[in-house]
């Protein structure tokens, strides 16, 4: 379930109903891996199911010491992206340095209080033009009970002309944590509009 949060001044008109059917179908086969716990094992993901999504998927384990999002599994759509292998590359690398820490503060929140985040991001292509990619994130368990690394599908209009490469994440325009049954985190997303 959507939460309520977002800029309706930076994306008027936005309203939950912007959430793609790719992206609640990824969220759809998460939900059909968690078994009645609180998060998913990463093991029981299961592979058939998520193959449609496998191009844009990737896995990132937050460093709980030093603030990082380092990629721990990346789909072959993120090499077209970005021109290169992001695995073992720390997310925060990529994104624009005003939001580095609410980013990393978002994605703990995830793991901290189980939930997931959905977003409508900007991202400044290498020909200086903006693509907007919808981001599916929830949280993971590379094993035990708690959860520890997160999920991205990452969903896109694909240009005629190919894939374009992607120089820097910016700003979200749209965001909502989405509540997989233990509530939603009371950060406030504005930052990552520019709020």
């Amino acid at each position: 379930m959507l939460s309520t949060q977002s800029n309706p001044s930076q994306f008027p008109g936005c309203t939950a109903a912007l959430r793609s059917a790719e992206s609640v179908a990824f969220e759809e086969v998460w939900e059909a891996s968690r078994d009645r716990i609180a998060v998913p094992l990463r093991s029981a993901i299961d592979l058939r199911r998520i193959a449609e999504f496998a191009r844009w998927f990737a896995i990132i384990e937050p460093d709980l010491e030093t603030p990082a999002l380092p990629f721990r599994l990346v789909g072959s759509g993120f090499f077209e992206f970005f021109g290169h292998d992001l695995t073992g590359l720390d997310y925060l690398t990529l994104v624009d340095p005003a939001i580095r820490q609410l980013a990393y503060d978002s994605v703990v929140a995830c793991l901290t209080q189980p939930c997931g985040l959905w977003q409508a991001t900007p991202a400044t292509t290498a020909d200086r033009s903006s693509l907007i990619c919808e981001y599916t994130i929830l949280p993971i368990s590379k094993g035990g009970s708690r959860a520890d690394q997160i999920v991205v599908y990452v969903n896109f209009e694909k240009p005629d002309t190919g894939i374009p490469v992607v120089d820097r994440v910016e700003h979200s325009t749209v965001w909502h944590w989405l509540d997989i049954g233990h509530g939603v985190p009371r950060i406030d997303l504005g930052a990552f509009a520019g709020a």
